[in-house]
């Protein structure tokens, strides 16, 4: 199979990211602790990310959209692997439970591919809810015929992980939660050695 017809997938928040999002955009409107919470228990598998999403949504609704972006523009990045996907971009796609209204003048900045959750929007500029929740296995049909590559951190990332074709646990900003050790074919902990990995494959 040429190198061509490999898709690479990438989860967003502390996989692109050296930090997870939500909880960085809730320190900057004074909701860190519950958000943080949350974002734990959801990352470990011990609250369903539909459950814990729709929530830390709820919870951030009033945050005007444009300070969201701003915060997600400057929020720290793996700076080596973010050059990798850039220079595949290509063939390579974010992956991301978040709603498209907060990440896609990041993405359009970086020209990347991507699939997210969308949002219903209010008419002041601020988030009314989810319209679309991303179930991040369904992507796969999109590259039916393709080699899939996933690379993610979290427990929702783990189905993707299962179903694609080379599945990588990324061990950098959390411990890989179990239900993606039961399935992933490595975790790496190292960014230099992921991004020699995906050169290889």
């Amino acid at each position: 199979m040429r190198d061509s017809d490999t898709a690479f997938l990438f989860d967003f928040d502390g996989t692109v990211t050296s930090v997870e999002l939500l909880p960085l955009i809730a320190a900057e409107v004074g909701l860190s602790e519950p958000i943080a919470q949350l974002t734990r228990d959801t990352i470990e598998g011990r609250v369903p990310f539909d459950e814990s999403f729709r929530t830390r949504v709820a919870l951030l609704r009033h945050a005007p959209i444009a300070q969201v972006a701003e915060i997600v523009a400057e929020a720290p990045v793996f700076s080596d692997l973010l050059e990798w996907i850039v220079a595949h971009r290509d063939r390579c796609w974010i992956v991301t439970g978040n709603l498209d209204c907060w990440v896609d003048a990041w993405m359009q900045r970086h020209g990347l591919q991507y699939f997210s959750s969308t949002a219903e929007l209010t008419q002041v500029g601020s988030v009314a809810g989810v319209r679309t929740l991303l179930r991040k296995e369904t992507v796969l049909q999109h590259f039916r015929g393709r080699r899939t590559v996933m690379v993610g951190d979290g427990a929702n990332d783990a189905q993707l992980i299962a179903d694609a074709d080379v599945g990588i646990g990324m061990a950098i900003v959390h411990d890989v939660p179990p239900v993606v050790l039961e399935v992933a074919d490595w975790v790496i902990m190292d960014e230099e050695a992921l991004c020699r990995t995906l050169s290889r494959l």
